[in-house]
């Protein structure tokens, strides 16, 4: 009985690690930028595009980490940070999900003189993409979904994105 358990384990750990082979993927561009288009007018920032810098990491070179600008060119500029996986490495086709948060910089001019210029930093959303993505290994890449905002209020944002890897 013992025997059985003990070749069982260690069968168990050489198919184990017969199937956990890492897997590099060096010809698939780290870098990327791209515009991304709102649809949708968000209650934090008046403005419609952002332009951002994605960096690719990971064995299987499906994790991106995204930082970006997303100015109204008024008196808010906004930066939208995301962690997002990819589905599919070596497909063209991906589905994209992630986490990450918007961070607001507000420039507010006092109408009455008091306090002439002030300077206002909070975090009005966090926000979740959930978007399909069109990528070849470099080159021009598409983007196309939904980014909920969870603030108040909630808002699904759809959005577009055409961008280039590096």
């Amino acid at each position: 009985m013992k025997l059985s358990i003990i070749t069982s384990i260690i069968l168990f750990f050489f198919i184990n690690e017969g199937f956990s082979q890492t897997t590099d993927y060096p010809d698939i561009k780290k870098n990327g930028i791209y515009a991304e288009g709102y649809l949708i007018r968000h209650d934090f920032s008046s403005g419609f595009v952002s332009i951002n810098y994605e960096r690719v990491f990971g064995k299987k070179r499906n994790k991106n980490l995204r930082a970006g600008i997303y100015p109204d060119f008024q008196s808010t500029i906004s930066f939208p940070l995301t962690f997002s996986w990819l589905t599919k490495p070596l497909s063209h086709h991906h589905f994209e999900y992630g986490v990450g948060a918007v961070i607001r910089i507000e420039h507010y001019v006092d109408p009455y003189g008091y306090n002439s210029k002030e300077w206002f930093y909070d975090l009005p959303a966090l926000m979740i993409p959930l978007m399909y993505r069109y990528q070849k290994k470099s080159g021009l890449f598409f983007r196309g979904g939904i980014n909920l905002f969870v603030s108040w209020p909630t808002l699904p944002s759809p959005s577009v994105s055409i961008g280039y890897k590096l």
